[in-house]
């Protein structure tokens, strides 16, 4: 079974049960259910995810949310992936997605989620795929549904 682990290199309140709830719905539809290993989500600073997004992806701005797959092997010591999230980003745009702060993380951990388990949005269809899952499981998440 996939583990998530949570860091925060910002001191900021996140829906940790909320998450692990996402987390739990996403993995259970989009992977094996033997499937071992973990994700680190990291929430860390503007700054920071500059950083990452320049020395990853030549792209010398922050952004939102990045992901990296890591190890694909499955041991229950592998790191399969890794999700960082920008507070203070996820912050500033909740508005424009009309999300409080808290759903607007819980849309960024679904994303990047979704990122790590192959969805992309670089063609008009992939985004579109990608946005129905992420509209599926964030009403699953609201609805209790499992």
């Amino acid at each position: 079974m996939m583990k998530l682990y949570i860091f925060k290199e910002v001191s900021v309140r996140v829906p940790r049960q909320k998450i692990f709830n996402l987390f739990d719905k996403i993995m259970n539809k989009e992977t094996e259910p033997d499937a071992g290993s973990r994700v680190n989500l990291v929430f860390t600073t503007k700054k920071r995810i500059q950083q990452l997004n320049k020395s990853h992806r030549q792209i010398d701005k922050a952004t939102d949310v990045l992901s990296f797959n890591l190890d694909d092997s499955g041991g229950d010591d592998s790191v399969f992936g890794e999700i960082y999230i920008s507070s203070a980003i996820a912050r500033m745009q909740a508005p424009q997605f009309a999300n409080t702060f808290s759903n607007e993380l819980l849309r960024l951990c679904c994303h990047g989620l979704l990122h790590l388990l192959g969805y992309d949005h670089l063609k008009k269809n992939d985004t579109v795929k990608m946005q129905n899952r992420e509209q599926y499981f964030l009403s699953k998440l609201k609805a209790g549904d499992s």
